[in-house]
């Protein structure tokens, strides 16, 4: 699938958070493309070539660890020895990556034992929290970790208000012409943010060989992106957009 363009940056410069919590209809895919970065050892992560790369693709690489694969639940005495595991360094990699497809599923105590883990656990340990209804998992849980959406039909607006948003930004508009189109994202929801500015950043991210004049505004938006996790306005998303163009 393709990835978004500000987590694409990310990998790109090996600084992803330790801890997300992915969701979405998509998210199997997008959870695999994080796994594979944190176990890449080529120049640009991932970069789907080296022996991690190649052994995550194949789902054998010894340091990606798949929590609960079949949707049984993980019990309490399961998770502490994922606990345990965790303090075992890694095999071949630079992290080890824990990924737990059913994180709905698990029961308060080992929401809570993880917890503890991603507070204080070693620093190459790493978690991927996949859930169809994230709402289910403690708030403790969900406030330290970094939500991602992975695209599914549900973003198809979105996109397309990004694609609008980069063309602007591509054509070089003039801000009287930017201003109906920024005047207009005033009126959508917070949720929509994300994904727009994700469209955007991709179509920007493939220009770059060619445009490299584009790295400013992309540095400008990628934070933006990043305030979406937080309860920021639609009105202030949207001035915060204008004043990066």
């Amino acid at each position: 699938m393709e990835v978004p363009a500000h987590l694409r940056i990310r990998m790109a410069k090996r600084n992803l958070s330790h801890a997300y919590l992915v969701v979405g209809e998509n998210r199997r895919p997008l959870a695999e493309a994080l796994a594979a970065a944190w176990v890449c050892t080529g120049e640009t992560p991932p970069c789907g070539h080296c022996p991690g790369c190649r052994k995550a693709g194949l789902g054998i690489h010894p340091d990606i660890i798949r929590a609960d694969p079949e949707g049984e639940g993980l019990k309490a005495e399961e998770v502490r020895a994922l606990r345990s595991d965790a303090y075992i360094r890694p095999n071949e990699a630079p992290k080890k990556v824990y990924l737990l497809e059913h994180s709905e599923l698990l029961n308060p105590t080992g929401q809570n034992i993880l917890l503890k883990l991603i507070e204080e656990g070693p620093a190459y340990a790493c978690f991927l929290f996949l859930s169809p209804q994230p709402g289910l998992l403690l708030p403790t849980i969900r406030s330290r970790c970094e939500t991602l959406r992975a695209p599914g039909e549900e973003t198809r607006q979105a996109d397309q208000a990004g694609e609008t948003l980069a063309d602007l930004i591509l054509t070089g508009a003039s801000p009287r012409d930017r201003l109906p189109f920024l005047l207009s994202l005033e009126k959508k929801d917070r949720e929509e943010f994300p994904l727009l500015l994700e469209a955007a950043l991709s179509r920007l991210a493939a220009e770059l060989p060619r445009r490299p004049d584009l790295l400013p505004v992309l540095d400008r938006l990628v934070p933006i992106r990043a305030a979406c996790e937080f309860p920021v306005s639609p009105g202030h998303l949207s001035g915060w957009i204008a004043a990066a163009l």
